[in-house]
C-alpha cells in the first residue's frame, strides 16, 4: 500500500468519529454554569442554561427569610435548612449534580446537619456521602477524601450530636447496601446512611462543598462528578437531598441510562474496521 494510500485511510478514519466536546462544569463549589446566581436577602435566580445538556432542575423555593423563626415540617423552617434548587447534567462520561442549601455550619451546631444525596436505579438504592463536620464554628470548603458525618437529631429536628462517619465513608464516596437514618419529621424519609460489614463502596465522585462561601452568607453549594459507567446496565431513576431534619427536600426524576463506556465504542469501531479491511 502507498504512502498516499495510507494517508487517506487515515483521513476517513478521523473522520468517522465526532471530536470529544470538554466539559463546560468544573467541580468547583460554584454553580454560576448551572445557570444560578446564589445571592442574600432573596436575590438568587435559578434559570435554566440551554448550554448544558442538563436531565432535570428543580427550584424549591428562592425566599431566604420565610420561617426564620425555625418552625419545622415541610417547606418551613427558614433559611437555615432550605432546600433550593437542584440541577443534574451529563456531559461525555460523567453526570454532574449541583446542589444549593442553606446548610451552612455557622448556623450554629443544633441547626446544622446536611443529609447524604440518595440516588434510585431500577436495581437499588446507593448513597454518596455529604460530609460536612459539626455545626457551630467556621468552615472551609470539603472536596472529596474528607472526613464524613453522621448527625443525630431530636424529635423536633434538631441536631444534638455530631460524629465523624466511618472512616472510609469519606465526602464524595459512593455506597449501597448500607444502613439508612430516617428524618425525624413525618413522613419520615430516609436522610442519612451509615457504612456497615455488608456495604460496598461503588466509587467516588468528584466532589466540592463550599459550607461558609465568602460572597454570600446563607448559602452554601454541594457539587459533584461521577463516571456513568459506575451505574452500567442500570437506569437512574430519581436523584434526593434534605437536610436530615427532612425539612425541605429536593426530588429529582430523570430516567437516566448510562451509554457504553467509550473504551467499549472504540472495540466496537475496531471491530467494524477489521471487517471493512477483511
Amino acid at each position: 500500500m502507498s504512502k498516499r494510500h495510507v494517508w487517506v485511510l487515515t483521513v476517513v478514519l478521523l473522520a468517522g468519529w465526532a471530536p470529544v466536546q470538554a466539559a463546560t462544569i468544573v467541580v468547583d463549589g460554584s454553580a454560576s454554569e448551572w445557570g444560578a446566581s446564589v445571592a442574600d436577602n432573596n436575590a438568587s435566580t435559578f434559570n435554566v442554561p440551554v448550554a448544558l445538556n442538563l436531565l432535570g432542575t428543580m427550584v424549591e423555593d428562592q425566599d431566604d427569610n420565610a420561617g426564620d423563626g425555625g418552625d419545622l415540617g415541610p417547606n418551613r423552617g427558614g433559611q437555615n435548612y432550605d432546600a433550593e434548587y437542584m440541577a443534574i447534567a451529563h456531559e461525555g462520561s460523567e453526570l454532574f449534580m449541583t446542589i444549593v442549601t442553606g446548610q451552612r455550619p455557622d448556623n450554629g451546631f443544633a441547626r446544622f446537619a446536611p443529609g447524604d444525596v440518595r440516588i434510585e436505579t431500577d436495581l437499588g438504592t446507593y448513597w454518596i456521602e455529604v460530609g460536612g463536620g459539626a455545626g457551630g464554628v467556621a468552615g472551609a470548603a470539603i472536596s472529596e477524601g474528607s472526613a464524613g458525618s453522621t448527625y443525630t437529631l431530636n424529635g423536633s429536628g434538631y441536631t444534638t450530636g455530631h460524629d465523624p462517619a466511618d472512616a472510609l465513608q469519606v465526602a464524595g464516596s459512593i455506597w449501597t447496601n448500607v444502613d439508612v437514618e430516617n428524618d425525624p419529621i413525618a413522613p419520615h424519609d430516609p436522610a442519612q446512611f451509615m457504612v456497615n460489614g455488608s456495604s460496598t463502596l461503588v466509587g467516588v465522585a468528584d466532589y466540592r462543598y463550599t459550607l461558609d462561601d465568602p460572597q454570600t452568607s446563607e448559602h452554601s453549594v454541594i457539587e459533584l462528578s461521577f463516571e456513568t459507567s459506575l451505574f452500567a446496565g442500570q437506569t437512574i431513576e430519581t436523584v434526593h437531598w434534605s437536610p436530615s431534619c427532612g425539612n425541605d427536600t429536593l426530588n429529582l426524576e430523570i430516567n437516566f441510562v448510562p451509554e457504553p463506556t467509550s473504551l467499549a465504542l472504540l472495540a466496537i469501531g475496531g471491530l467494524a474496521l477489521a471487517r471493512r479491511r477483511r
